[in-house]
């Protein structure tokens, strides 16, 4: 008797939970109706827990993801390096320091992973100068940024015609994004970045004769001071923000960490998709040119997008550190005009994709009875509305929200 109801039971929570599921795939039937002409499109929904199906279409149909394919860098980078990894600019000195306070030899700055250096770690580096009693440096100053390769721009280390979305030049040593090097091909950013320093050490008193070069650190140096950051907080300026210039500089990193190279795009996709490959995310055709989701070449269907937030949402640690980079609907990123006052305000984590005809949505979200869900809607359009696209992207994720 008792077996006998527990079946019933079960029969009734299935048939309960597939009507559920037949309610919220009609209503999303009914939001999709209203594209226009000319759309190309992609959704999966699916339950994180269980893996079942909310809704799909389209879900191999590859698309241009624009910044979504952020969401495959920042992944990679944390399965293949760890959240809590240290990136690193530091400075060094050769030679020695006499009683004088003259250093004999020359200073070095070297990138070893930080994109985050600013002014004010210079100021800090000069402080460090004093704090060891150099009044003079009988020697010059080197920018190191052979961690990366030297090829700085798009057009070079993207390639193909990928002339329309720049960046700023993509060195491994940087200092402010490299903004104050935009358009300016006369200089590099070590040269740049040590003449800045060079300056800072003269207007607190401290001389350098020698003059500005670009180079290798060599062996035997040592260390002043360093700047580090961790890759986790890393990864939330490159999702939150959704920052161009951080993701194409984490696609090298990956491959000067994993690989033991100097730094290179080619590599580091290379190392995104063999990610892909193991996480078990990979779908035929999926195709990366770059790794910030300017590149109109990038092709990602949907079902790749999620299951690579299914893999991440299997392994706790993994989960906790990515879900922190990610923008928070009404809140934050570039999710924090989005939802608001809606179901989705303050729930869905995740990444939004835009270029010219795209529009793309993933992330996590939690529905009204507390079941994790996952979810991706892309559109490639050739219409002028972008906000209209986004519109319907809400209504989506609020459907199913409220409907489960």
């Amino acid at each position: 008797m008792k077996k006998g109801l527990v079946i019933i039971l079960w029969l009734f929570l299935i048939f309960r939970i597939e009507g559920q599921y037949e309610k919220v795939r009609s209503g999303i039937n009914d939001i999709l109706s209203k594209l226009p002409a000319g759309t190309s499109w992609s959704v999966l929904i699916v339950d994180a827990e269980t893996s079942d199906t909310v809704y799909t279409y389209g879900h191999r149909v590859r698309l241009i993801p624009a910044s979504n394919t952020k969401v495959v860098t920042s992944a990679a980078a944390l399965h293949l390096m760890g959240g809590d990894y240290e990136l690193s600019t530091e400075l060094k000195h050769s030679g020695s320091i006499d009683a004088s306070g003259t250093l004999n030899g020359d200073l070095y700055l070297k990138a070893l992973g930080n994109p985050l250096m600013t002014v004010k770690d210079l100021e800090k580096f000069v402080k460090a100068v004093k704090t060891l009693g150099i009044k003079n440096v009988n020697g010059g100053i080197t920018g190191d940024d052979s961690f990366f390769d030297d090829l700085y721009y798009r057009s070079q280390y993207v390639g193909n015609g990928e002339y329309d979305y720049e960046t700023y030049p993509l060195s491994a040593l940087v200092l402010d994004h490299n903004v104050n090097l935009a358009g300016n091909r006369f200089t590099t950013a070590p040269v740049f970045i040590s003449q800045k320093f060079k300056s800072l050490l003269t207007a607190a008193g401290i001389n350098v004769s020698g003059g500005i070069a670009s180079g290798v650190t060599p062996s035997g140096t040592k260390l002043i001071a360093s700047a580090t950051v961790k890759l986790s907080d890393l990864l939330k300026i490159v999702n939150k923000k959704s920052d161009n210039f951080l993701a194409e500089y984490t696609v090298k990193l990956i491959s000067a960490v994993v690989n033991g190279e100097r730094g290179n795009t080619k590599n580091g996709l290379k190392l995104c998709m063999a990610f892909l490959q193991e996480s078990g995310a990979y779908l035929k055709g999926t195709q990366f040119a770059d790794g910030s989701g300017l590149s109109r070449k990038n092709l990602i269907p949907t079902g790749v997008i999620v299951k690579i937030y299914q893999y991440i949402y299997s392994n706790q640690i993994f989960r906790s550190q990515f879900f922190s980079t990610l923008s928070i609907s009404g809140v934050d990123g570039t999710l924090r005009s989005r939802m608001k006052e809606q179901e989705g305000d303050n729930n869905l984590k995740g990444k939004t994709g835009t270029l010219s005809g795209v529009i793309t949505l993933s992330g996590y979200f939690k529905t009204r009875t507390g079941r994790d869900m996952i979810g991706a809607v892309f559109f490639n359009y050739t219409s002028s509305y972008p906000d209209f696209y986004r519109g319907l992207q809400d209504q989506i994720f609020n459907l199913v929200i409220n409907g489960l």
